[in-house]
This record gives structure tokens, C-alpha cells and sequence, in this order.
């Protein structure tokens, strides 16, 4: 039976043809395309790829917008993938402006005005909410170790991910306190006793995956080589270990780069720190009862149980959290709350019980999105860890001092 039909040049659809293509855009909007269906799926099949596919389809014409769109959507997607560093520095400054207006007019007015912007934008506006993060402080190398003349220097790249570059933690944040990511990381690198290499044009890498979710894949593959090619670089070809602090952006560098040697390099930092730092560090505990989320990537990448040994070092009772996924997908989650209102909604209930009193992940934004359905602080794993850590030279040094 037809679907379609036309009468005197005008095209006609049934009812359900339009109530099927209507839902079938709400879903195309609003899957997070993270591949975790591919875990489920008894014979692999990568959902999330199909979709970021779809999406591209989509703005080249093949869906429900015209091709003369092409043009201007994608030459603007690749002025910002060529400007990111100008982008990248901006964000800061803005969210601190945002955190600021937060604090001077509260909770209800900005949510207030936040949700008329959402509403008039047609969930183009990401939602406001009390958790959102200040902007980070700029990324800065931390002086080499000093190295005894018959040792041999301990060197890594370090790659802070542009979420980290720009979000830093979130008004309220005590424990968190002034630092972003990258700070607590590269500590935590000072007391292993590791020289931190970044690597040139650090401020205006990106992995891809901002585009690539989009639909716009062949820029988000171009940032992917740029990447590579500076990887290659501060690596020197993968002979140096390279560690990027946010798990779902080491995931798609593990998928999309493509020379093998450099791919072998590439740490999620849980698998660097059980790796290489667990054994030069004294770790205590410093909290009662935590909560860890592991982040959709890492449960791809297979370090959800080393993300819960190292937080038992550092926490009497750690508590993971039962959730597949917070649906929060990057900003998708803000732009259509109600993805992670249903992800989450038994997170509060979880921490309650547990009595949590923080909680730990390794994706920033789904810190967030945690952080808001839970009424408790979620912040990176890197801050319980340089919390609680202590150099073993260091305390080697004092004890023979004392001696």
C-alpha cells in the first residue's frame, strides 16, 4: 500500500505516516549516540554510528532538510573547527560571567529567565541549572621533576580534553575549590614524579566528537587528524605514554586515530594511574562514603572495576552507581532534560541511602548532569585521588629526616 501520494502537484501522507516521522526525528534528536547499545546487542550492532550518520544525511539534504542548507551549516561547523582556540578561549570568561549572575540574582531567577531562553529556542538553548560549571583557569606544565643522574626520566603526554580546558568546577564546590581538571592531574603527576608533556596547539585541539555527534563528520574527522598529527609529534610516535583526562574523548581517540603505534599509547586516566602512578603514590582515606559513576566509555573501554579499586584506596565505602547511562550525551542532556530525569531518577534515592557524600566520575559533563539530579556535588576521580595521595618519596625523605 502507497504511504504517499500526490494530487495536482501537492504531496499528501496519512496520519500515522506523519505521527511515525514525527517520533522518529524526536528519537533521531535525541539519541545520544554513544555506542552503548552496541554493548547490549548480542551481535554488535553500533547504533550510535547509524544515527551520526543519519544526522549527516540530514544536513546534506537526504532528510528533512534542503540541500541548500549544506553550504551554510557545514562551512559554519568548519569556521568554528578552524577558530577553536579562539572559541575555547572565550567559554571561560562566559561561564564565569554566567556563575556570577547566578550568584548575584539566585537559583529562582536564573532558572527563570533560563528556562524562557530554553523555551524560546526550541531546546537549542542548553537548561540552566545550579550545577553548571565555573570556567577553568588556564592550563599550565608544572617545572620538571629533579632526576638523579643515574635514573631515568618518567615523561607522559598529557592531553587535557577542551571540556576540561574550558569547565572548571561548579559554584558551591568546596572540596573542589579553585582548580580545574588538568591541575589536580598534573599534581598527582608531581607527586609520581612524572614530566608533563603537552603538546603544541594544545588550546586548539579537539578530538572531533562536538561535530562528529552532530552529523558533521568530515570536520569532526579533520580535528581527529590534526590531533593525531600532533600526538605523533609530542609522542614521538608513541614511544611516550599519552594520557587524556575525560574518558568518552580517549574513546574516540582509541577509535578514530589510525596509526596503530599512537593508539597503543592512548590511556583513559583510571588505566594510567593503576598502570604507572599506583605504585610511586601512598594513598589514605580521606572520605566515609562516596558514590563513582562510570561513564559510558569507560564501561566500552573495560575499567569500570579499576575506577572502583582506586577510589577504595582513597574512600572507606565506595558505592557504584547501578545507572547504564545519565543520558546526559555531552549538552543533549540540557537541551532535553527530560533524557537524564529519566536516566537518573532514582540517583537521589541511591545517595541517600549510601549517606554519599560526594561523587566521582571521569566525564565532566556528566558530572553535571549527575550533580543536578542528585543534590550532591559529582566531580572528576582525579580530585579524590590527589586528595588523598602522597608522594612514597616524599614521605621516605621526611622519615629519614625524622631519623
Amino acid at each position: 500500500m502507497r504511504e504517499e501520494w500526490e494530487v495536482s502537484g501537492e504531496r499528501f501522507k496519512p496520519e500515522r505516516l506523519i505521527a511515525f516521522e514525527e517520533s522518529w526525528a524526536y528519537a533521531e534528536n535525541t539519541c545520544a549516540a554513544d555506542g552503548m547499545c552496541q554493548e547490549k546487542c548480542p551481535v554488535k550492532i553500533n547504533t550510535g554510528e547509524l544515527i551520526k550518520t543519519l544526522r549527516q544525511n540530514t544536513l546534506e539534504g537526504d532528510g528533512t532538510m534542503s540541500p541548500q542548507h549544506t553550504p551554510r551549516f557545514a562551512g559554519f561547523a568548519a569556521a568554528l573547527a578552524a577558530n577553536f582556540g579562539t572559541v575555547s578561549r572565550l567559554v571561560p570568561p562566559l561561564l564565569d560571567v554566567v556563575s556570577l549572575t547566578h550568584k548575584l540574582i539566585g537559583n529562582l531567577p536564573m532558572s527563570t529567565i533560563a528556562w524562557g531562553s530554553w523555551r524560546v529556542s526550541n531546546n537549542y538553548m542548553p537548561l540552566w541549572n545550579k550545577y553548571m560549571p565555573r570556567g577553568a583557569h588556564p592550563v599550565v606544565a608544572p617545572p620538571a621533576p629533579e632526576v638523579a643522574p643515574d635514573a631515568k626520566a618518567k615523561r607522559v603526554v598529557y592531553v587535557p580534553s577542551c571540556v576540561t580546558r574550558m569547565m572548571g568546577p561548579s559554584r558551591g564546590d568546596e572540596a573542589a575549590g579553585e582548580d580545574a581538571v588538568h591541575a589536580k592531574f598534573m599534581s598527582l603527576l608531581s607527586k609520581a614524579g612524572y614530566e608533563v608533556v603537552l603538546p603544541e596547539g594544545l588550546g586548539s585541539m579537539c578530538c572531533g566528537m562536538i561535530m562528529d555527534s552532530r552529523g558533521y563528520r568530515d570536520v569532526g574527522a579533520s580535528q581527529a587528524e590534526q590531533l593525531q598529527q600532533s600526538l605523533l609529534e609530542a609522542s614521538d610516535r608513541g614511544r611516550l605514554p599519552i594520557v587524556c583526562d575525560t574518558s568518552p574523548c580517549l574513546q574516540r581517540m582509541k577509535e578514530k586515530l589510525d596509526d596503530p603505534l599512537l593508539k597503543l599509547a592512548l590511556f583513559e586516566p583510571v588505566q594510567f594511574i593503576s598502570l604507572y602512578l599506583k605504585s610511586e603514590l601512598e594513598f589514605a582515606q580521606v572520605r566515609d562514603s562516596i558514590a563513582v559513576h562510570v561513564p559510558c566509555s569507560s564501561k566500552k573501554l573495560k575499567v569500570g572495576e579499576q575506577m572502583v579499586q582506586l577510589a577504595e584506596l582513597c574512600a572507606k565505602e565506595v558505592h557504584a552507581t547501578p545507572i547504564p547511562c545519565c543520558g546526559m550525551a555531552g549538552d543533549r542532556g540540557m537541551r532535553y532534560p527530560e533524557l537524564t530525569g529519566s536516566s537518573l531518577q532514582h540517583l537521589d534515592g541511591i545517595m541517600q541511602k549510601n549517606s554519599c557524600s560526594d561523587g566521582y566520575s571521569t566525564s565532566r559533563t556528566c558530572e553535571m548532569s549527575l550533580s543536578n539530579h542528585s543534590g550532591v556535588h559529582f566531580r572528576s576521580l582525579l580530585y579524590l585521588l590527589d586528595e588523598a595521595a602522597t608522594s612514597k618519596t616524599a614521605e621516605k625523605t621526611k622519615i629519614a629526616a625524622k631519623a
